[in-house]
């Protein structure tokens, strides 16, 4: 069994403690990739797994930043690095994953710890575990402790740094789909660190799949430092588009309404 709340806890202490770790989030998209079926997400459509649609739900469709495509015929490298994420075990190595509460009801969940094994479930948490009903806390209380780091952060091209309330020490931009169109920025940011020796940076990761596969590769091989994979949490600060027509827990907490996503606890029983 795993608390929400206590999982953000354990994070929270990991960043306060300078402990060299690694969070990686396996949210939707990602079990659809791990699952090798196709996901689209355009201007004017999406595609998730069997899932098919016009983009409907919001008004705007996907803006540039928010828009993938995995295809499973023409993107077996980035299927099969995923899955090798997702199985790598090492200590602090954490990576979260769907509750059993997700909209697919569990199937994910069990998915994912079918895939991870039944050892060592010290290791898995929950994707969600610092947006919706821990968001607040992740805003009040873990991104103060951003400021008295050395903080790297990958993030779309687009996004703006001046209104971050932390400095940013190095920033590597990223495209459309970085998935596949960057997909060798973790050996490049590697050869960084090598060159640089980089130590005890904290590493903040805002690129979809991509994220994990930065967490991934970077802690496997440069386990000094601290990285975690932020998802959308900062897209407003970053003053980014996506997030307002697509992240609901953001728009609730930064539109100041009262929405039942900002109490939404994910379950593991």
């Amino acid at each position: 069994m795993k608390n929400y709340k206590q999982e953000f806890d354990r994070l929270l202490q990991l960043v306060k403690d300078g402990t060299p770790f690694a969070f990686s989030r396996f949210s939707d998209g990602e079990v659809t990739v791990l699952r090798n079926r196709t996901v689209v997400l355009a201007e004017d459509h999406f595609i998730q797994g069997d899932i098919h649609g016009e983009k409907k739900v919001y008004a705007n469709g996907y803006m540039p930043e928010e828009q993938k495509s995995f295809i499973p015929s023409e993107n077996k490298r980035e299927h099969e690095k995923l899955v090798e994420a997702f199985k790598f075990k090492k200590k602090n190595y954490i990576k979260g994953i769907p509750g059993q509460n997700s909209l697919d009801c569990g199937e994910s969940w069990k998915f994912c710890t079918e895939l991870y094994g039944p050892e060592d479930w010290e290791t898995l948490s929950f994707a969600n575990v610092m947006i919706n009903g821990n968001y607040s806390r992740f805003i009040k209380e873990m991104l103060p402790l951003f400021n008295e780091r050395d903080v790297v952060l990958v993030a779309n091209e687009n996004s703006k740094l001046d209104k971050l309330p932390f400095k940013v020490k190095k920033f590597f931009p990223i495209g459309t789909n970085c998935m596949i169109n960057n997909f060798d920025l973790p050996d490049k940011i590697g050869e960084w660190i090598k060159e640089n020796n980089i130590s005890n940076h904290l590493f903040l990761f805002s690129a979809a799949s991509l994220s994990n596969f930065l967490c991934y590769d970077l802690f496997k091989n440069h386990d000094n430092n601290q990285y975690m994979d932020i998802g959308s949490s900062l897209g407003p600060l970053l003053q980014l588009e996506g997030w307002k027509s697509s992240r609901t827990y953001l728009l609730a907490y930064w539109g100041n309404v009262n929405h039942p996503v900002l109490n939404e606890e994910d379950v593991w029983s």
